[in-house]
């Protein structure tokens, strides 16, 4: 049962969202590109509307440019010094700068969310589709909880398609780390992510976006449970606790509530302190689901999979 844990968080990150079926078709067909402008122009070629485009573009980033997990592991410290006259002037330099790390992203086939972030808007400039670049905050685990970080650790995209914005994330789309090596595995959820779930995942630094989409602050934004995809794919509604870090009495049994959680599923958890994975009691009344989960009154990580795929990260704190 311990291999069969380890196994599921190796294929947690798999849901379906939006239909790349027709672009995979397209862009699989594609050469090695190594010059942006090329890319662009082809894909503007292949396609016709803005939609189809910036989902090439994006698509084609996800099978094409691999994760640094080297930077990853020792970041760069991107500092960049230089003088100017004027804003134009300083705008023109910056974007060389981008540009710059563009050229050597193509050239390299890797890189990390920058990269991504940075690539993905160069070719909606060249395909002329307004989009941004957006730097914020991500958590990756329950071990992030309640630890409010100050500067940003991630870059992602909004693009401006049929008259509304679309957010979107190249780096999480295209694959996952797993036993220290990337695996290269499409995830379409992360394109156009639903913005009523984006700030369970995302929360922009920049106040505009969040206000465009809603309202958090950064404490409410660490102090939620690790929502995955899997879960946010999902219709069902997390009731309680609202917060990831369950402070209980070692008397008491863990009781997790959602609304709207299909019966059909299969549930089950794991705690770090467990030898075997466990299905919790199970309880419904007025469309109002209840797992109960027994209390091994430690201090530990709570995991719940829906189907074989982790979907909700807590910490648990013994009273």
């Amino acid at each position: 049962m311990k291999q069969l844990y380890i196994l599921f968080l190796l294929i947690s990150f798999t849901v379906t969202s939006q239909d790349f079926s027709k672009i995979d078709s397209v862009i699989k067909k594609y050469p090695k590109f190594i010059n942006v402008e090329n890319l662009a122009s082809k894909i503007n070629t292949d396609f016709s509307t803005d939609e189809e485009k910036a989902k090439a573009a994006f698509y084609w980033l996800t099978q094409n440019i691999r994760y640094n997990l080297k930077e990853f592991y020792n970041p760069k410290q991107r500092s960049y010094k230089f003088n100017y006259s004027s804003e134009d002037e300083k705008e023109q330099k910056l974007q060389a700068l981008k540009d710059k790390l563009v050229v050597e992203t193509f050239r390299n086939r890797t890189g990390v969310c920058e990269e991504y972030a940075q690539s993905f808007k160069k070719l909606c400039d060249l395909l002329n589709i307004k989009s941004e670049v957006i730097t914020g905050n991500v958590r990756l685990n329950a071990n992030e909880i309640g630890k409010i970080k100050t500067n940003p650790n991630h870059a992602w995209n909004a693009v401006f398609i049929n008259e509304k914005w679309v957010i979107l994330d190249a780096t999480w789309a295209a694959g996952y780390k797993f036993n220290n090596k990337w695996i290269r595995k499409f995830n379409n959820y992360f394109y156009d992510i639903p913005t009523n779930k984006i700030f369970k995942t995302h929360l922009p630094n920049d106040s505009i976006w969040v206000l465009r989409f809603g309202r958090i602050s950064k404490e409410d934004f660490y102090n939620q449970p690790i929502y995955t995809n899997t879960f946010l794919a999902l219709n069902a509604e997390l009731i309680s606790p609202k917060q990831g870090i369950i402070d209980i009495d070692s008397e008491k049994n863990i009781e997790l509530k959602f609304k709207n959680l299909d019966s059909t599923l299969d549930v089950f958890y794991a705690m770090k302190n467990m030898k075997y994975i466990q299905r919790p009691i199970i309880t419904s009344k007025n469309n109002i689901t209840t797992l109960t989960i027994k209390n091994l009154k430690v201090d530990t990580e709570l995991i719940l999979f829906i189907n074989k795929k982790d979907a909700l990260h807590f910490k648990i704190q013994i009273e």
